[in-house]
């Protein structure tokens, strides 16, 4: 018994998580947003009729928006939306096998690192009640899943290394594979691999061929972006971006040299500030995700100890000379890369993995700090950590989902807007509705559980705007733009401010908590 209570421990950790993941899951965060609707109506689309909304048979990415979205997340909420419906609760349960997996994993990684139980037991613990992870498991976007394979695969990796069997070899190349078809983020990590690989057969310690078999799996996944071509990832690079070119022009012209202000020169600038500010406590302890639907003053992504032990455990690991010291450092240094390569602002989303490296790395400072001190300092240390902890859950389960720049992030408003719809569907002949936020006919998809098979001979998305995204600009009843002047016999729904203020007491409304979203105007 003494000898399996490691383990016994993190499944109650892993429970504990899941508990956790659980509690008020369609209630913060307040409402779907665009991405976790259109992924559950495709895979709502894909249990119907095989095919997506816009009738492609089974594919290797889903157009969605024109963002051509990786396939893993829709396929694997197939399941979830059969059991529980095409639901806030179907969507999101996608992530519950991997909240339950994610502190099993961690734990099996640290332990092939360190080879101390009590190290992976903090890295457990810390992996599972990390709000910079957690947040992003409730809600279903392909990162969470991306990182638990990523951490899986490093695992695998480790695993195969010291028993170079061609079995421990498969297993490994079967979760890198999904890796790369998890989230966009995954192919600067398929290029970590690759270099990790190269360096390890320079250096005789792994046969050419595994190598050979890596860029197999590289080469499959790469085959399927040939026919799909990525234009989201494209339109996020920073060089893509209109500011950064806007900027670049503005310093010239105020005297500055075209040998000095080009995009070389002000685009290293502008990533090495990017990518230094993802270690900065204003990012991985105070604000996280610029977006509010990842992050938010007032919820931690981890808390101020395991950020200055962060700092510690990096002290020991070279102090203490430990086997892989240089792998976790560079996975650390290279997890906030392809955010750093982006213009939308520092991002949980594309660089989540980096909260994995952070909290083994504390992990293992936590231990050496307290491996010799008295117990009545590891009760304090237990105390402080799960103090600062509840007040981050504290706020994101209680307090932000009631805050309006949060309602208005989440674009929440939309199924309230949709069981108005409902039940006047046949009073109109016509509804137009704004598109100023987002995608509004994904949420009338998804809310109205529109027959697939009808909406596939309707689907028609716009050529892609700057930001790589198109616009379905009708369908069935539905006009996704407001009309210059009144259409006899239609509701026209907009934003408070799509109204002139003499007219808005007279107007429909639809809230949420105490916010009018959308305001309705019907004409007879």
């Amino acid at each position: 018994m003494k000898k399996h209570w490691p383990l016994i421990l993190v499944f109650i950790i892993s429970l504990l998580s899941v508990g956790l993941f659980l509690y008020r899951l369609t209630a913060s965060p307040p409402s779907l947003n665009a991405d976790e609707a259109a992924n559950g109506y495709d895979a709502y689309s894909i249990l119907k009729t095989g095919k997506d909304q816009y009738g492609n048979f089974l594919p290797l990415r889903f157009k969605s928006f024109g963002d051509y979205k990786l396939p893993l997340l829709t396929y694997l909420a197939i399941p979830f939306i059969k059991i529980f419906g095409l639901n806030e609760l179907g969507i999101r349960m996608v992530n519950l096998p991997f909240v339950f997996l994610f502190p099993i994993v961690a734990f099996l990684l640290s332990n092939e690192l360190f080879n101390k139980k009590n190290v992976s037991i903090f890295a457990a613990i810390f992996v599972a009640f990390a709000p910079g992870l957690q947040l992003l498991g409730r809600q279903a976007h392909e990162g969470y899943l991306t990182a638990f394979l990523l951490t899986l695969s490093f695992y695998l990796f480790l695993k195969f290394y010291k028993k170079q069997r061609l079995l421990n070899f498969a297993v490994f190349f079967l979760s890198f594979l999904l890796m790369m078809f998890g989230y966009h983020s995954s192919r600067l990590w398929a290029g970590f691999f690759f270099l990790l690989f190269i360096f390890f057969v320079v250096k005789k310690k792994i046969n050419w061929l595994y190598l050979a078999g890596l860029i197999l799996a590289i080469g499959i996944f790469a085959a399927t972006d040939l026919t799909n071509g990525p234009s989201r990832v494209q339109n996020l690079l920073f060089f893509n971006n209109i500011g950064f070119t806007l900027k670049i022009n503005e310093l010239r012209s105020e005297g500055g040299s075209r040998l000095l202000y080009n995009k070389i020169t002000v685009g290293a600038r502008e990533v090495i500030n990017q990518y230094l500010d993802y270690f900065s406590p204003q990012f991985l302890v105070i604000n996280g995700d610029e977006n509010y639907r990842f992050g938010f003053p007032g919820v931690s992504p981890v808390t101020p100890i395991e950020f200055i032990l962060m700092f510690v455990g990096l002290y020991y690991l070279f102090k203490n000379k430990e086997n892989w010291r240089y792998l976790v450092t560079a996975l650390l240094l290279f997890a906030p890369i392809s955010g750093a390569l982006t213009w939308a602002g520092l991002s949980v989303t594309r660089t989540i993995f980096i909260f994995v490296p952070v909290l083994i790395i504390s992990a293992y400072g936590a231990v050496n700090i307290l491996n010799r001190k008295t117990g009545w300092l590891i009760v304090l240390f237990f105390i402080c950590y799960l103090s600062l902890l509840f007040y981050s859950w504290d706020f994101y389960l209680y307090h932000y989902p009631k805050r309006a720049v949060v309602l208005r992030s989440w674009q929440a408003g939309y199924k309230e807007l949709v069981d108005y719809v409902s039940t006047n569907y046949k009073q109109f002949d016509h509804f137009y509705i704004t598109k100023k936020n987002g995608q509004p006919y994904i949420f009338f998809l998804f809310y109205l559980h529109y027959p697939p098979q009808l909406y596939q001979k309707q689907a028609k998305l716009s050529a892609p705007d700057q930001y790589g995204f198109g616009q379905v600009e009708s369908f069935d009843k539905f006009t996704f733009d407001l009309p210059q002047k009144p259409v006899k016999n239609s509701a026209i729904i907009g934003f408070p401010d799509d109204f002139p203020d003499s007219e808005k007491s007279r107007l429909k409304k639809i809230t949420v908590g105490t916010e009018t979203i959308f305001l309705i105007k019907e004409v007879k």
